[in-house]
């Protein structure tokens, strides 16, 4: 005698509303999401004046007071008026440190309570020619010691 098995049917799933249901699944999520809005780098600009209202007051600034560190487009380094050369993530901090240091010994001999306080300015110039990461790298550098120092980008070269 021969047995015949029955076949069993396969399970099948409805597809019919898929695309109904994806739809409001993003509508959802859509709706109920957050974006974090990213404020950026926060610039205080100072107030327009007029002509006559602005003084024009030149004021000089010595090595003792500022230091300029200039990118160039190779990615080396130039420190006020020396040679530009390549420093490593030590040899900034260092760098950085002494002028500091630098300054801060000289606020020590000074008499005058406001002249004292000074600290020393950092002005950052980037070749438009060099790399972004390197500016990030020393601006990085620079932020450690904001309470000890004033950081200054400029915007042209």
């Amino acid at each position: 005698m021969k047995v015949t098995r029955k076949r069993k049917r396969k399970a099948d799933i409805p597809t019919a509303s898929t695309g109904d249901i994806a739809f409001l699944l993003i509508v959802f999520f859509m709706s109920t999401t957050k974006f974090d809005v990213k404020e950026g780098v926060k610039v205080q600009l100072n107030k327009a004046v007029t002509q006559e209202q602005q003084q024009t007051t030149q004021i000089q600034l010595t090595d003792k007071e500022m230091t300029r560190l200039e990118i160039m487009e190779n990615g080396y380094l130039k420190v006020n008026e020396a040679e530009p050369r390549a420093y490593n993530d030590d040899d900034l901090d260092k760098l950085i440190l002494t002028k500091i240091e630098e300054r801060e010994a000289l606020n020590r001999t000074l008499t005058d309570p406001e002249l004292k306080s000074t600290k020393m300015l950092f002005l950052v110039k980037t070749n438009p020619e060099a790399k972004y990461s390197e500016m990030v790298r020393l601006v990085d550098h620079l932020v450690t010691y904001r309470d000890r120092a004033t950081i200054s980008i400029s915007t042209a070269i």
